[in-house]
């Protein structure tokens, strides 16, 4: 890896704040370098390091860890398929999902980052316990990295009903009307992120949007009901 790349990630570990025991920091220190290094490729790097006390308080504490870097080759993506894609057979739109080409240099985060967004996309179309597992298959003679997306669609859920905690009744006396699920409609990830999005003003800041949506599944009939807490306190009666 070029200088000024470990530079960069030198740089970001410094500026991190760890908590607990010197070797526990410092493990933690090493499995980030190992992240940093598969990030930019090296998908079978090996590290292993240790960490010297530099001062101490009762408080605060500095440390010192070296890191023993064995990078090994610099793989890039081979090619994505999935498996048991059922609901969506457009493979070429899932494939699109994904931020990274074929000949890439291998990128963890970006393989995630495509992981999250097909999570994000069977979620608009009613899977809520959809999971994909990804395999990847090393070719050490091309270093060249195949994935196969392992895909569990689950169920497909319908709204049965759709709750919101929280609104000034004076403001609101009915249903608001930018509520976009409604009863029978098929549940979308995306538009009840949106309806937290466009209200977020009521929520402390901080306060994690996601925690704000409740999900009770009906497994046997399929259905999902959905509550909005936009309380300012959740636990508040």
């Amino acid at each position: 890896m070029a200088y000024a790349d470990q530079d960069l990630i030198a740089a970001s570990l410094k500026r991190a704040t760890y908590h607990g025991s010197a070797d526990s920091v410092a493990a933690e220190v090493i499995e980030r370098v190992r992240l940093a290094w598969e990030d930019r490729g090296y998908f079978k790097v090996q590290v292993r390091g240790d960490a010297k006390m530099l001062t101490g308080s009762s408080t605060r504490n500095r440390i010192a860890v070296t890191a023993q870097v064995d990078e090994g080759k610099l793989y890039r993506l081979g090619e994505i398929r999935f498996k048991n894609n059922r609901a969506i057979s457009n493979e070429p739109a899932l494939r699109n999902l994904f931020p990274i080409k074929n000949g890439d240099v291998f990128s963890r985060k970006k393989i995630a980052r495509g992981l999250e967004n097909l999570s994000k996309a069977y979620g608009a179309v009613g899977y809520i316990n959809f999971t994909s597992i990804p395999n990847a298959n090393v070719d050490g003679e091309t270093s060249l990295i195949d994935l196969d997306i392992d895909v569990d669609e689950g169920k497909q859920f319908f709204v049965s009903s759709v709750n919101v905690l929280g609104l000034n009744a004076s403001i609101y006396p009915n249903e608001p009307t930018d509520l976009l699920l409604k009863a029978g409609d098929i549940y979308n990830r995306r538009l009840a992120d949106l309806f937290i999005k466009d209200h977020v003003s009521l929520i402390p800041a901080g306060a994690s949007p996601d925690s704000r949506i409740h999900l009770h599944l009906d497994e046997k009939s399929g259905t999902v009901a959905v509550t909005f807490d936009l309380r300012y306190c959740p636990t508040e009666k």
